[in-house]
């Protein structure tokens, strides 16, 4: 299984941070390459991908900057995208770790990993600036 670790610089509060990506109806706004919707149901998330829809659970702890995706393209199979907000300073450090799920063709993991970098981008810009949108 290979994996691929993102980092930003982001000029936000850590806990700022954490809260907006802990809260799974700001997927989309961030997330851009995954989520194209996001709607609760049965107690739970379903996010509408380019693919299809995914449940997704989001495992966050504000002290230890962790916010962990655990998405289910399929029942009974859950997908880790570990990730955390680290202090540096007045500001912040993201990490994002995407793994290669068994039976991801090569390409799609390139895909996601190129999507990745946009997402990052987005989510510094609306972080930083509060964007009300």
């Amino acid at each position: 299984m290979r994996a691929d670790t993102k980092t930003i610089s982001i000029d936000a509060n850590p806990k700022t941070i954490v809260r907006f990506l802990a809260d799974p109806r700001n997927l989309p706004r961030w997330a851009i390459g995954f989520a194209k919707s996001v709607r609760e149901e049965n107690g739970g998330w379903v996010v509408q991908t380019g693919t299809g829809e995914a449940a997704v659970r989001i495992a966050s702890d504000e002290v230890a900057g962790v916010v962990d995706f655990w998405v289910s393209p399929i029942p009974g199979v859950e997908v880790l995208a570990a990730s955390r907000v680290v202090p540096r300073g007045s500001g912040s450090e993201y990490m994002f770790t995407q793994f290669q799920s068994v039976g991801m063709p090569d390409d799609a993991f390139q895909k996601s990993v190129k999507a990745l970098e946009h997402e990052l981008a987005v989510l510094k810009a609306i972080v930083e600036v509060e964007c009300p949108l």
